[in-house]
């Protein structure tokens, strides 16, 4: 079963309904982490609806800096940020959300 890898920006078209990704524009999110690859540097997330940028789905995104995968385990409910820079979508921000919320 191949491993599956994040998308470049060419490769992406947004969901009908969702305007085009402002580029530097960060987009919040929140989550379930279903896949951590440090190797290649990107995470999977299941993820709720990101406001003006894509419907509730499942999808891999590149990580802009590694440390930021520290602290964060599969399973773990998360908030993110979203930014598109017109190479692709990266994760600026992936942080914990604490139990009960």
């Amino acid at each position: 079963m191949p491993t599956p890898t994040p998308q470049t920006a060419a490769q992406i078209s947004n969901p009908p309904g969702f305007p085009l990704p402002v580029l530097g524009k960060p987009y919040p999110g929140t989550g379930t982490l279903l896949i951590i690859n440090r190797k290649e540097g990107w995470v999977e997330i299941e993820h709720e609806e990101i406001k003006d940028l894509m419907p509730a789905m499942q999808m891999e995104f590149w990580i802009r800096s590694p440390s930021l995968m520290n602290g964060v385990r599969v399973g773990d409910k998360v908030d993110f940020v979203v930014v598109e820079d017109g190479k692709g979508q990266y994760l600026t921000e992936l942080k914990r959300v604490p139990p009960g919320r």
